[in-house]
């Protein structure tokens, strides 16, 4: 509880004296399911017990996704987990058409419960590839917001359905994407892998969490393919943020 306490300016901070102490109970001392917090034009479902807590934390406490990019249309939230940071992005760029993708069946029950009132997200649930195939979380009792994928065969019992960047486009007749952010657990080893020709020149900014501890050439397979682009590349909070030359 000591932790939770050296919070609370943050929360102050970002939501006021009153709606942030309103908050910090909810979400650090009582642990409340159904979260109202000011700012934000819905109520939020944070599981108790679970690592929701620390995404609120990390997406809006921290603000770690508080991108200045001018006017995307086009978000792709690749691991979505319970919808959080998809919210943050269609309050801060209510123009844009946001792509959250979750594989997860617990978290994506949540998710869509969370960005329903929210008509630009569009919920899908799968995980993002290097191609269209079938996968399976292979570490379901992993922390919610660690879950890891592998491929399997298409008939195993906790297969889905995988899709690439390229297809998810062409499916929803996506031209550009102007923001990737990528939080996926190590599967950006196999997103930059193979068949990044028709998805990479199309994005303008890539924000995306490396995951070499989980892969130990995650970080060499993402430089690797990237070398063969236009990209300059800085760090924001932490992230590995990518901006297409190309395309400014």
């Amino acid at each position: 509880m000591v932790m939770n306490f050296r919070l609370l300016p943050r929360y102050l901070i970002n939501f006021g004296v009153f709606s942030g102490l309103s908050a910090f109970f909810q979400v650090e001392w009582f642990r409340i399911r159904d979260v109202k917090v000011n700012g934000l034009d819905h109520r939020i479902e944070l599981r108790p017990e679970t690592t929701d807590a620390k995404v609120f934390q990390e997406v809006f406490l921290f603000q770690s996704y508080n991108l200045a990019r001018p006017d995307p249309k086009v978000i792709v939230d690749g691991g979505g987990n319970i919808g959080l940071t998809s919210i943050f992005f269609a309050i801060k760029y209510p123009l844009a058409r946001i792509y959250t993708v979750e594989p997860s069946d617990t978290n994506y029950e949540v998710l869509l419960k969370n960005v329903r009132p929210y008509s630009t997200i569009v919920p899908i649930h799968s995980a993002l590839w290097d191609k269209d195939t079938s996968l399976k979380i292979k570490d379901k009792n992993e922390n919610q917001w660690a879950y890891t994928v592998e491929e399997c065969l298409a008939d195993d019992p906790d297969a889905f359905s995988a899709i690439s960047l390229s297809s998810l486009m062409k499916r929803y007749d996506i031209q550009y994407i102007d923001i990737l952010k990528l939080d996926v657990e190590g599967a950006e080893h196999e997103i930059f892998a193979e068949n990044v020709d028709y998805w990479i020149p199309r994005t303008r900014c890539i924000l995306i969490e490396l995951h070499d501890w989980i892969k130990s050439d995650c970080s060499k397979t993402v430089f690797k393919t990237l070398a063969s682009y236009n990209f300059k590349t800085t760090i924001f909070n932490g992230m590995l943020l990518l901006i297409n030359s190309d395309l400014e």
